[in-house]
């Protein structure tokens, strides 16, 4: 029985063909969050993909029509591909295979110009040898070209859209755009492929048409996901609206709350001269507690903690609720203003609100934890709550009616976190635990 035998220029093409599809995957993806030992995943995940698709090449060589087997096997390679990708990356499949199609684009563009502008001679089934020169020299012309490419796609439309994340009706409507229309890019390329002897020009006309299909999908993309970027922006500026209003309600509460006191107080002494006498122990002790309230002033070290713990004190003061602090701010020394407030503000808030449903005031009570340990910020956050919570993507569901937004909270105190290697772990027993972990920079560290 004969074996049939392949070029080794078939086997070898499969090589260059991933690696520039895993580099183009790569140029969408480059914020995403990375998996444990990522180069390694990365690695393991190329060389298994280089062996299988070359088994798939073999296959599909010798077997049936050529419109059928070339797009069937670059079909199957870049199915392939997504391995590493999906190895890789912590993200949403979705966006993982939507980035897979976009690199695939990238590498489509590259080598329609380097067949174009004709700088070697396409390397042809009958060509069982090959000097080991001229392969040289191939792939050394089309990894230059394909660089230089790639860094065009980068600034012109990878960048665009890689520092931000998606809805999901959003990636699944770009998601089937894109699969279907690289499914047409294969099939006509295929059938080009097939008839390129017949017309010079028509497979001229052919590759620009190529070029133009792909690019005109990558400015799609990066236009609808520019547009969507946009529109989440606008949402969270509504939300922002939203909460700044309702810290303007806690300010107007707080006012009330200083001008019932200092009534209050004006009364005490008015009561005092009419009696001209030696004020009661009770009274003084009452005394001090009311002026306590005016003591409500946090002191961290850090100013923004500083404005978001008293006006968070005021308001528990003023409703039955119990606020326990032990807060280093120097240790918040590296995190901005916006950072800060994202983190704290949403934090203490939703302590709160759990604890106002409390029925038993000794349990409304929140403890607040932030301090420098082992090159760790470390926050604490700990309440009773009342009704265990229901957990979707490690986080607790909302029990506000409005489910479209459930967790914007807690989600944004993670992505946060996140934005500076750091990670939010959520405990229930008794009380709920919302605990943050977040690197210090180096020089914070050295002052240890």
């Amino acid at each position: 029985m004969n074996i049939p035998t392949i070029p080794i220029s078939m086997l070898l093409a499969t090589g260059p063909f991933l690696a520039e599809l895993l580099v183009g995957t790569l140029l969408f993806s480059t914020r995403f969050r990375r998996r444990k030992h990522y180069y390694i995943r990365l690695t393991v995940s190329f060389f298994l993909e280089m062996t299988l698709g070359s088994l798939i090449y073999y296959l599909c060589y010798f077997s049936g029509l050529w419109l059928i087997r070339n797009t069937l096997c670059y079909l199957l390679l870049f199915a392939l591909s997504l391995f590493s990708p999906l190895f890789c990356f912590d993200e949403r499949p979705t966006t993982l295979v939507l980035c897979g199609v976009s690199g695939y684009m990238t590498q489509h563009i590259g080598a329609q110009i380097l067949q174009m502008l004709r700088l070697w001679e396409p390397i042809s089934g009958s060509d069982y040898r090959i000097e080991p020169a001229r392969l040289v020299h191939i792939y050394l012309i089309e990894f230059i070209t394909f660089v230089l490419i790639s860094t065009v796609v980068y600034f012109l439309f990878a960048r665009r859209t890689i520092h931000t994340t998606h809805s999901k009706s959003v990636e699944r409507s770009m998601l089937w755009l894109s699969v279907t229309t690289l499914t047409v890019v294969l099939v006509l390329s295929s059938a080009r492929d097939a008839f390129t002897e017949e017309s010079y020009h028509l497979m001229l006309i052919s590759r620009l048409l190529s070029i133009f299909c792909c690019t005109f999908l990558l400015y799609i993309r990066s236009d609808i996901l520019e547009k969507s970027r946009l529109a989440q922006e606008r949402e969270q500026l509504r939300l922002l609206y939203e909460q700044e209003r309702k810290q303007y309600e806690q300010s107007r509460e707080n006012i009330e709350l200083i001008n019932i006191k200092c009534h209050d107080l004006r009364h005490r002494i008015e009561s005092w001269e009419q009696k001209q006498g030696q004020v009661p122990d009770n009274e003084i002790r009452e005394l001090k507690h009311l002026i306590g309230i005016y003591d409500s002033t946090v002191k961290t070290g850090n100013d923004t903690l500083d404005t978001i713990l008293t006006g968070h004190s005021l308001y528990c003061e003023k409703h039955g609720i119990r606020l326990s602090c032990m807060v280093d701010g120097n240790a918040l020394s590296f995190l901005p203003v916006g950072d800060i407030c994202s983190l704290f503000g949403n934090a203490l808030e939703n302590a709160i609100e759990a604890v106002s449903r409390l029925e038993h005031p000794e349990d409304r009570n929140i403890s607040f934890l932030v301090k420098e340990s082992r090159g760790m910020l470390v926050i604490n956050i700990d309440n009773y709550f009342r009704n265990s919570p229901v957990f979707e993507d490690n986080l607790p569901k909302s029990t506000k009616g409005n489910n479209n937004w459930h967790g914007y909270g807690l989600k944004s105190i993670r992505r946060t976190a996140e934005q500076y290697g750091g990670e939010v772990t959520i405990l229930t027993d008794e009380m709920f635990h919302l605990n943050i972990l977040i690197p210090l920079p180096a020089k914070e560290t050295a002052q240890l």
